[in-house]
């Protein structure tokens, strides 16, 4: 029982980096590509990272 918890809180303390890893990488994607935070493009660039 306390592995199935300790397994648990791993799963939900790992869960957010990994989101954050996602995040970075998306916008230092779409930077490299020439938008800028704000503007249309890197939103839509943003939109599509997110989709794939």
């Amino acid at each position: 029982m306390v592995r199935l918890v300790l397994a648990l809180l791993l799963t939900v303390a790992t869960s957010g980096c990994t989101s954050r890893m996602i995040n970075e990488r998306d916008d230092a994607f779409c930077q490299s590509q020439g938008t800028k935070p704000g503007s249309k493009a890197y939103f839509q660039c943003r939109l599509k990272q997110a989709v794939n």
